[in-house]
């Protein structure tokens, strides 16, 4: 009782559990050690409490501590310089204030701000905004064609269409007169052409879509029904109907400039315009910015759907239609759209045994995130709830033939609360939705299946919303959804998603860990009496505290950009490390290890003795590693320095990744809208596989298509049947197709030792001969490496490996070659200690052999593409040397990323920009 009266309830508790022990019948002895349990669990709880609140003290100090030297470090230049800048040292960093600024002085992005509508008007008068907005839909103008690629992939989603364009003909609308909306690569109007239809008109607003559309349609000159396709570039209100009303978009332009000519500011010669004059100004106005039917169209169809459902202005372009393009009783496809939704802890914990949770406070997207939810990992917190049913038909029927300016204008057209069941704890952070299409009747297609009744088309994604809690509000550009309370926490910094696979990849890390802890244990064992490691790349610091675990004296990460150093630092101290674990913020190549010049201390005290690094990109050394470890080994390292990894291979193989025909029809030419300047990452091991039912994956093996995994039965009879319908897979009706194909053997090209710094700093060539065994069109060059992490552990990137999400395979494309087995042709690999790339020749180069069919790339989208990086990089240039340039451009892109729409941008590409000055 003397223990519980002074509050000391442990040592309370521990000796009313004695003495129940010696009388359990005692009640008020089993009461007063329930009452001290009780206030000892509450006790040590608020000490947990504290000493965590006492940990995100350090975290907090040692952030402003680095700001700090971040800005004395600038001013220390100026000062050496002799110059100053035109703006305060106050405005360099981009920091977040608890005082109720404005958004102008805080440019942070607010989870209210997509409920509120943006006035695009307003918005465009700024030049600079006016320009950014400009960018943006440049930038979704280039990716746009290849986005539209992995359609014709997709025979679900194909014949889907397919089977509901027939449909919509055949009921009652013979020689109808059909309206595609995004013409994409004109699969569609051709599926249209060949159904019968009397007329097909295809509007595109993408200049890049449109030309992909054209080029496939003139390869298809031949096809059943192309003559009656015609091909329109136009922004959709920029086309009306012969004898009805102008195109809204037209006619308020000529109402504004005929309010201008009339007005007494527009000066003396535009009130002395004759009406005659005005009136032929205005009619070649409409004739070069207005587009004009013959007729109204019988049946609409269209394939505006991306990840986010509403993200490509879908229902503002079936409203547009059905008032002003559609006859009354038109039919549209799709039909109906479902939107499903579940509750689902998307969170980072324990990573290899450290706490990497305060990573997740820069897991957030101004828009929807597009993730495959059957390879990102989550917890399912509830059970699959329809969020929003949007019934296309009933949408066309009540609009067709009402007047476009009496559309209702409302910011949010549907708005319902749901309540949803949880089925298991955890902690709430995201909902992830999906869509189901009813094309026609009761055939559906869906994004994704959880039950398994349904295929999943491959060409679209999952969505995730990170947010609070789970109410629905819809509009007509966005489906969101609203917590309650709602949520209001501002973010202020995003890393990019990659990351996030880093450190969700078991495998690397587990590789990494053996690997330096064998690294410690050998430098133990050869007398080495301190440790000292040096982390080029830290990112989340999780490298750097494997290397304090493993019993590292000193440990000093590296890492250049501000939030994955704030990252590192709090996963440190978190996990008490900060006595051996320092973060610096800065370039590798901005460190030093010895006294500075001007009398300020070194960032390190001594070398380091061990270097661990992992900046490795698809390509191996497209992130700089050989710079950096360079840079290191001549300033920062020890001789006797060992390196993790200690050396990489790297590989090649020539591929076929190419569309040839689909459903009958040539696609050929959608192939050059696939390039790109430099290689890119792609998944090609996923891309080998494909479904047999809702529940089975596929591999590719020599005897044919093996399941791989199968959740709805175990298979350990045979390999080759699925167990859900007895499909024999090696048998299917439908053959299996993969993405890509290889044409040769896979070969090395270069060997890195990491250690001989200078070898490594200069550029290579190398040529080797390889013989086709396959036949084909070898049109990319698929590369991938090994690393060495030590003699005994190594990780590999190659799509034939079992590997993690870490690193996909690099892909470069080149000009198309047709090959036949046996046929003998080189592979030139090139490094600039940069990146890697790669070329083709032909043993011979006599007239005999073929000439490619299609053209490497497109040569006005190449045109285009190097006009947008200009403009990139005086953008670029502009916010790094100016912090309120910066500050200004940074405003405008979180406006932009979060009501898209509203400036009738692609969503996905404003939330890209968005991000972009957020990290």
């Amino acid at each position: 009782m003397a223990y519980l009266a002074l509050h000391e309830y442990s040592l309370a508790a521990q000796s009313f559990s004695q003495g129940h022990q010696l009388d359990p019948s005692n009640k008020e002895m089993a009461g007063k050690k329930d009452e001290a349990e009780a206030h000892a669990l509450y006790e040590h709880k608020c000490l947990q409490a504290h000493h965590v609140a006492q940990k995100r003290d350090l975290v907090l100090k040692l952030r402003a501590v680095r700001r700090r030297e971040l800005q004395e470090g600038m001013e220390r230049q100026f000062k050496q310089s002799m110059t100053a800048p035109d703006w305060e040292m106050e405005d360099y960093e981009w920091q977040a204030s608890l005082k109720p600024l404005s958004l102008s002085q805080r440019p942070t992005f607010f989870p209210g701000g997509k409920l509120m509508r943006l006035d695009k008007e307003r918005f465009m008068a700024d030049p600079r905004r006016r320009m950014l907005v400009g960018y943006v839909s440049a930038l979704a103008d280039l990716a746009a064609p290849k986005a539209a690629l992995p359609l014709l992939a997709d025979e679900r989603r194909l014949a889907a269409y397919e089977a509901a364009i027939a449909a919509a003909l055949n009921f009652d609308r013979a020689g109808a007169h059909v309206l595609v909306l995004g013409a994409g690569s004109g699969v569609l109007a051709l599926m249209a052409a060949r159904a019968g239809a009397r007329r097909v008109t295809a509007v595109e607003r993408s200049r890049m879509l449109f030309r992909m559309a054209r080029q496939v349609l003139a390869a298809n000159a031949d096809a059943p029904g192309a003559a009656r396709v015609h091909l329109i570039e136009r922004p959709l209100r920029c086309i009306g109907v012969q004898g009805e009303d102008l195109p809204s978009d037209v006619q308020r332009a000529l109402d504004e400039t005929a309010k201008q000519q009339a007005s007494p500011q527009g000066g003396e010669d535009s009130t002395r315009t004759p009406s005659s004059s005005r009136a032929a100004v205005a009619a070649t106005y409409i004739s070069e910015a207005a587009t004009l039917f013959p007729e109204r169209a019988d049946v609409l169809v269209t394939d505006l759907l991306d990840h986010s459902v509403l993200g490509m202005g879908l229902l503002n372009a079936v409203d547009y239609a059905s008032s002003r393009l559609l006859k009354r009783g038109a039919r549209v496809v799709p039909t109906h759209i479902k939107v499903s939704a579940m509750l689902v802890e998307m969170r980072i914990t324990q990573v290899s045994g450290f706490d990497l949770s305060g990573l997740n406070r820069y897991r957030w997207n101004p828009g929807h995130e597009k993730v495959d939810l059957g390879r990102v990992p989550h917890k399912k917190l509830s059970g699959t709830f329809t969020a929003i049913d949007i019934d296309l038909q009933r949408r066309v029927d009540s609009l067709s033939g009402f007047p476009e300016a009496h559309l209702p204008d409302i910011l949010w057209e549907s708005d319902n609360t749901l309540k949803v069941l949880t089925t298991c704890s955890g902690r709430w952070n995201a909902v992830v939705f999906w869509f189901t299409v009813k094309t026609h009747g009761d055939n559906s297609i869906t994004t994704w299946s959880v039950s398994g009744t349904a295929q999943a088309c491959t060409s679209w994604q999952q969505c995730v919303q990170y947010l609070d809690e789970t109410p629905v509000t819809k509009d007509a550009g966005q489906l969101h959804f609203v917590a309650e309370p709602a949520a209001k926490r501002p973010r202020h910094a995003w890393v990019p998603r990659w990351h996030f696979d880093m450190v969700l990849d078991e495998q690397r890390n587990a590789a990494y860990d053996k690997a330096i802890v064998r690294a410690i244990e050998i430098k133990r064992a050869l007398g080495c009496k301190e440790v000292s490691v040096l982390d080029i790349g830290a990112g989340s610091g999780l490298l750097s505290l494997m290397a304090a675990r493993a019993g590292a004296d000193r440990v000093t990460g590296a890492e250049i950009g501000q939030h994955m150093c704030d990252v590192a630092a709090e996963a440190v101290v978190m996990n008490g490390y900060a006595a051996k674990c320092l973060m610096i913020n800065k370039d590798v190549r901005r460190i030093d290890a010895a006294a500075k010049a001007d009398g300020t201390p070194p960032d390190m005290e001594q070398k380091a003795n061990l270097c661990v690094f992992e900046v490795f990109d698809s390509g191996l050394i497209g992130e700089g590693v050989l710079h950096l470890l360079a840079w290191a080994q001549a300033r920062l390292l020890t001789p006797d320095c060992t390196l993790v990894p200690m050396a990489a291979t790297v590989y090649c193989q020539p591929i076929q990744m190419r569309t040839e025909r689909v459903l009958g029809f040539d696609m050929a030419m959608a192939n050059q809208w696939r390039w790109r300047p430099d290689y890119e990452g792609l998944d090609l091991a996923h891309m080998r596989q494909a479904s047999l039912c809702a529940h089975c994956t596929l591999d590719i093996t020599p005897r044919g298509p093996c399941i791989r995994t199968c959740s709805c039965a175990p298979f350990n009879r045979d390999p080759y049947i699925c167990t859900y319908d007895g499909v024999r897979s090696w048998g299917l009706s439908v053959p299996f197709k993969s993405q890509w194909k290889a044409l040769g053997p896979v070969t090395e090209v270069f060997a890195f030792d990491f250690y001989e710094a200078e070898a490594n700093m200069q550029a290579a060539e190398v040529s080797v001969r390889l013989t086709a065994h396959s036949q084909g069109t070898c049109n990319a060059i698929a590369f991938w490496f090994s690393l060495h992490l030590d003699e005994e552990t190594e990780l590999h990137s190659g799509p034939y490996e079992d590997k993690g999400n870490t690193w996909q395979q690099a892909v470069q494309w080149v000009e198309e070659m047709p090959v036949v087995p046996g046929q003998r042709f080189s592979v030139v690999a090139k490094h600039d200690t940069y990146g890697i790339s790669f070329s083709l020749q032909p043993e011979s180069c006599s007239d005999n052999v073929p000439k490619p069919s299609v053209p490497l790339w497109d040569p006005l989208w190449k045109a285009t593409f190097e006009e947008v990086g200009k403009v990139n990089e005086k953008l670029s240039k502009a916010t790094v040397q100016n912090p309120l340039e910066y500050r200004a451009t940074a405003l405008a892109a979180v406006q932009i990323g979060s009501r898209p729409h509203d400036l009738g941008l692609d969503a996905e590409q404003a939330a890209a920009f968005c991000t972009r000055y957020m990290s």
